[in-house]
């Protein structure tokens, strides 16, 4: 016996060191996951919070376009327009143009009216803001302040410059959008189903926009906002702080208890197993008691024989009548009335005879929801005697499987909205324009054309004539822009369907990467010297056996890329041979890339912050995109980045050997 006691205070003492060292692991675990988790809803929150800002932005920009096209737009017009943008948007106020600071348009006019002949330029506290918009010739959004309507919002301003006889562009006026606080920040997400989160919005001076003031205290994640005057840091974190001990420890110790009782139960079966016949009972006991899963015995009259341990931790409501001789009916109503059944709440009686049903169909597996959020597999079974042999399968963790395959449906349903969105854009900018080409009379350089030509005088009829042309020019120029943008989006949405459902063809020769490269920074030197970048083109390699239109799509890509995300300097293109390989690398000196973000610029479906994508443009599907072109090639595509140090994308393909074609 004192051998045996040993061996138990053995497995006592190596049970609960295991348990600490695990307790210990799992709550630093769980504040990893804490943090993350918040910083997940955070980026998320600032990012809808942007897209409602770009919104705005778009409708003053989308109004003041069409008085920049025509600044004699009737009011009628002016409605029919301002009803279409602000559409289902209930947290704009008001839309106000002031022509020469004075303003002659709004909409609603309802209950606005009495601002019609409002001058601005006798109201100093406007001006102030006004004179920021036209200094910076771009939308600013200021606030927040009072309104007259009631509560507290933003007002959003930007100017209308028109060409004048006298010069070129000068200042029409102004356009105002009034944005209500808190009918956009309700409206993207700050009051939703987080409950147990506080969140803050504060500008650069510290200053409280929006939520709860005091979060610096709970060592919030912090998340920043920038847009036209914008300068926001959204604060969040648990309303009642950082949980320092995991929910899971508990189930810790209860596991590394059951190991240990399984330990010790093992060790004392072993000595039992020298004894009296009669132990054998207690043998049978101890193994149903070693068993991952609930088990129960029921007899010929469903009357309860014997269950395991495990079995009362799963139905830890109805563990207190779970009584040798207790009937089955009687304990599924003592959980019923503890609420143990999750899915049988409101309905009891009905469930309870559904599931008497299908314990008595003995064969039938089902799935149970409990209180506690864990699912069970159901599975009973009749003995040849007449018993009911039972078994609880705890299945949570393939539940959860099954949500994050949901949430991998989610980020394509988030991909469509954005494809959506930047396939909108360009489409406004072509209906748009397209508008003022099929009633060119509206045009101001056709209603002087039509001046000049009743005056006669030929000289100013051509000079006339040249103005409209252009104004019809710079019209088709921006609507085939837009239709190009399109092209390429519905190509790579195109490219992508064709890679997934494998129809995608190869047409291979024998090309020089050298020439495609050229090709491609000839193509791209216009936007780099835009944004005064060199692109530096640099060594030589083998010919590969490729599709030419895809290798130059994915250099393309890469090389595009490299200039939309560098801002100064020099984008370096390196070739070079690696004994059969062909190396293309391609060397920007952007921001870099963390780890993560690696792993989504390469998904099918996945985007980094969509600020980003709203700030660059575009959908991602470029990278993914030339990966599986490069794989399709037999190459790899790879990056190389860490955050602040820019990266370098490096696309590998099989130097041309002769054998390509005829292995083809």
């Amino acid at each position: 016996m004192p051998q045996i006691l040993s061996k138990y205070a053995l497995i006592v003492v190596a049970a609960i060191a295991v348990g600490v060292l695990l307790n210990v692991l799992d709550a630093r675990q769980h504040v990893v996951d804490q943090r993350a988790q918040v910083s997940q809803s955070n980026r998320a929150l600032a990012s809808a919070l942007e897209t409602a800002l770009n919104e705005k932005i778009l409708i003053i920009e989308g109004i003041a376009a069409v008085f920049e096209a025509d600044p004699n737009l009737t009011f009628a017009e002016f409605s029919r327009t301002a009803e279409v943008l602000l559409e289902n948007d209930e947290a704009v106020l008001n839309l106000a143009v002031a022509p020469d600071m004075v303003i002659d348009y709004v909409y609603p006019v309802q209950p606005n009216e009495a601002a019609i002949g409002l001058d601005l330029s006798s109201r100093p506290e406007f001006m102030v803001a006004i004179d920021r918009a036209v200094a910076a010739d771009r939308t600013i959004i200021d606030g927040p302040f009072p309104l007259v309507q009631g509560g507290e919002g933003f007002i959003a301003r930007s100017p209308v410059f028109v060409d004048t006889v006298e010069q070129a562009e000068s200042l029409w006026g102004v356009i105002s959008l009034v944005i209500d606080k808190y009918g956009m920040f309700t409206s993207t997400g700050f009051f939703g189903p987080d409950t147990d989160l506080v969140i803050s919005v504060q500008d650069a001076e510290g200053q409280l926009v929006f939520g709860a003031p005091g979060l610096a205290d709970l060592d919030p994640i912090l998340t920043s906002v920038e847009r036209n005057g914008i300068e926001w840091t959204i604060s969040m974190a648990p309303r009642l702080g950082w949980a320092k001990t995991s929910p899971a420890s508990a189930a810790i110790w209860a596991i590394v208890g059951a190991f240990a009782v399984v330990a010790m139960l093992t060790l004392r079966a072993f000595d039992w197993s020298v004894e009296r016949k009669e132990k054998a009972e207690t043998q049978l006991m101890e193994a149903v008691e070693a068993l991952e899963d609930g088990f129960a015995i029921y007899d010929s009259d469903d009357r309860l024989v014997l269950c395991n341990q495990r079995y009362k931790e799963i139905y830890k409501s109805s563990a207190d009548a779970m009584i040798v001789g207790e009937r089955f009916e009687d304990i599924l109503r003592h959980g019923l009335n503890n609420g143990q059944y999750k899915d049988a709440i409101g309905r009891e009686e009905e469930w309870l005879k559904h599931r008497l049903e299908l314990h008595k169909s003995y064969g039938t597996p089902m799935e149970q929801r409990l209180d506690d959020g864990r699912w069970l597999r159901v599975v009973e079974r009749r003995t040849p005697s007449g018993n009911t042999v039972g078994f609880r399968v705890d299945i949570t963790m393939l539940k959860a499987a099954l949500e994050k395959a949901e949430s991998a449906n989610a980020v394509k349903t988030n991909f469509l909205n954005a494809v959506s969105h930047e396939l909108r854009t360009p489409l406004t900018v072509v209906l748009g324009y397209n508008a003022f080409l099929s009633n060119p009379k509206v045009l101001p350089t056709f209603k002087a054309l039509q001046a000049k030509t009743a005056e006669g005088d030929i000289a100013q009829i051509e000079n006339a004539l040249d103005d409209f042309c252009n104004d019809v020019q710079r019209f088709s120029k921006q609507i085939d822009a837009s239709g190009q943008h399109l092209m390429t989006l519905i190509n790579g949405i195109l490219d992508l369907a064709a890679i997934e459902q494998g129809t995608l063809k190869l047409e291979r020769e024998v090309v020089s990467l050298r020439q495609i490269s050229e090709a491609v920074i000839q193509e791209l030197k216009p936007v780099a010297e835009k944004k005064g970048l060199d692109v530096a083109l640099i060594g030589q390699a083998s010919s590969v056996y490729a599709d030419p239109q895809r290798i130059k799509q994915i250099l393309f890509n890469l090389i595009g890329n490299a200039i939309k995300f560098s801002k100064t300097g020099t984008v370096k293109v390196r070739l070079s041979n690696d004994g059969e390989t062909v190396r293309a690398e391609i060397e920007d000196n952007g921001d870099g890339l963390s780890r993560e973000e690696i792993d989504v610029i390469f998904s099918r479906f996945g985007q980094l912050d969509m600020s980003t994508a709203r700030q660059h443009g575009g959908v991602g599907l470029g990278l993914p995109i030339s990966k599986e072109l490069a794989e399709l090639h037999g190459g790899t595509l790879e990056v190389q980045s860490q955050k602040g140090t820019g990266s370098v994308f490096c696309l590998k393909l099989f130097a041309f050997s002769g054998q390509s074609e005829q292995a083809a």
